[in-house]
């Protein structure tokens, strides 16, 4: 943990109630959760499905390339592996890269069903799902993590661009620090216990205050004890941009 850090002035638990309190966070507006809701007690691989959309889009368009999936072909591995590829990749247009996608569902839905079918992501021990996951092409390290921690529960943190941008003005890593070391910084921060929470209050932080330009700090509800933008040398952030 990077000595000029959020943590000077508060702990996780503390920046986690307060992002509460200051955040909204509606299930609808996240493409994993929306699977989540409606398919993952029949179809876990219905959520893993919804999060290979979510890569290099928005939610809402995800959230669409999802609804039409589900209408079109179906979200159980068996549906995806058996629908025409043309029917397929119309699904999930509004998701881009649809090709791309489409392939990288295929090969998801086909390993799944080799290893034992969708129980597999409900029993296999989390860490060696971890790296089954990693094994098909088209999942990365966040696809993997956002699954276990929303479906698995398991004591990782997914980092996707929102998460790693507020760690790095944090102070809670270093602005070279990798997917790694960002995801296991967050983890110590904020506890295992509430990292699946965390992860999408810091997508709504990143989406309402901390953004990538121009960035609202004098409204932010961490004005107070972020060290981002003038670091530690003048203690507590009193809400300038300077």
């Amino acid at each position: 943990m990077a000595g000029c850090s959020i943590a000077n002035y508060a702990s996780g638990c503390e920046v986690f109630e307060r992002l509460q309190r200051s955040l909204r966070v509606d299930w609808r507006d996240y493409v994993a959760l929306v699977a989540f809701e409606y398919d993952a007690r029949e179809h876990p691989f219905a959520v893993l499905a919804g999060i290979i959309l979510s890569q290099n889009t928005s939610d809402r368009n995800s959230i669409r390339a999802y609804l039409q999936l589900r209408e079109m072909v179906g979200v159980s591995p068996e549906a995806v592996l058996s629908a025409p590829e043309d029917r397929l990749i119309e699904a999930i247009r509004p998701a881009g890269l649809a090709r791309q996608k489409a392939r990288a569902l295929r090969e998801a839905a086909r390993r799944i069903l080799e290893a034992g079918g969708e129980k597999v992501l409900l029993e296999m021990p989390w860490r060696e799902l971890r790296e089954f996951l990693l094994s098909i092409p088209g999942v990365g390290k966040k696809t993997a993590d956002v699954f276990l921690q929303l479906v698995r529960k398991a004591p990782v943190f997914a980092v996707d661009t929102h998460a790693a941008r507020i760690a790095k003005r944090w102070g809670l890593v270093g602005e070279k620090a990798g997917y790694d070391e960002t995801s296991r910084a967050l983890l110590e921060f904020f506890g295992p216990e509430r990292s699946e929470n965390a992860h999408r209050l810091l997508i709504a932080l990143g989406r309402t205050y901390c953004r990538a330009r121009n960035p609202r700090c004098d409204v932010c509800p961490l004005r107070d004890i972020c060290p981002y933008p003038r670091g530690c040398s003048t203690g507590r952030n009193d809400g300038g941009e300077g």
